[in-house]
């Protein structure tokens, strides 16, 4: 739920919304009962499990549309990486996340000077791919394809579909109204067509903080499209250049 059209040649639409990026997200948040940070911690903890049961080397990020840097703060963390690049469109975002955010470890680039060089181990995004117009949604994949090593992994988040609440959030986020989701088998055509091997599909945050005793359900529900958001692991196969 951040960034946007990467191809815009336009002003950045996230440029009104970098000072109040928080309180946007939470008007539709509010009604799971969890905050935007819960959200951000457990999809990358997620990450980290499935990182690790792949025995998978992340030393070097890609943030991709990284907004107002609001993920760094789990991607350092839990992440076993040393070296993080957030890029966005939104030069408003990026001031504050380099403000908030920035320092030895975490640069902030705009996207439109950034260049893809194979140099990242791991590249993440979450809800970014439904504010890029569709016939530019395979070029974006294709810049994070370049800017991996082979081998490299991409998790790719995004909001899902078939859950009527999160379409019902998305009505009330500003910046998420108009969006046009993303159905998970048009996901992985995308990233397939970027050059991308698919690893995994789940599903995840089916229960809102009412239900969290059901959360243990989770897990072993991940396979069917009931969470409010869904994450594409892909790889970047060793031969690719």
């Amino acid at each position: 739920m951040s960034s946007e059209d990467f191809s815009s040649d336009d002003k950045p639409e996230f440029d009104n919304f970098a000072d109040d990026y928080d309180a946007a997200l939470m008007r539709g948040l509010r009604l799971t009962g969890e905050s935007k940070d819960y959200f951000a911690r457990k999809r990358i903890c997620l990450l980290a499990e499935k990182l690790q049961n792949l025995n998978a080397a992340t030393q070097t990020l890609l943030d991709f549309g990284c907004g107002t840097g609001s993920a760094t703060p789990f991607l350092r963390k839990h992440l076993n990486v040393s070296e993080i690049t957030g890029i966005d469109p939104s030069e408003k975002s990026l001031e504050e996340a380099r403000k908030t955010h920035g320092n030895g470890d975490a640069k902030f680039i705009n996207s439109e000077i950034f260049t893809a060089e194979s140099v990242c181990d791991l590249a993440y995004c979450n809800g970014v791919f439904h504010h890029i117009q569709t016939v530019d949604q395979i070029t974006a994949a294709t810049q994070v394809f370049d800017s991996l090593k082979p081998g490299g992994y991409f998790s790719f988040w995004e909001n899902n579909p078939w859950n009527p609440m999160t379409r019902f959030i998305m009505s009330r986020v500003a910046f998420d109204k108009d969006a046009k989701l993303i159905w998970p088998k048009n996901a992985r055509m995308i990233l397939h067509g970027a050059g991308f091997e698919i690893v995994s599909t789940d599903f995840a945050f089916i229960f809102p903080a009412l239900l969290k005793i059901l959360r243990f359900l989770e897990h072993p529900l991940r396979k069917l499209p009931l969470g409010g958001q869904y994450h594409v692991l892909c790889r970047k196969t060793k031969g690719s250049r």
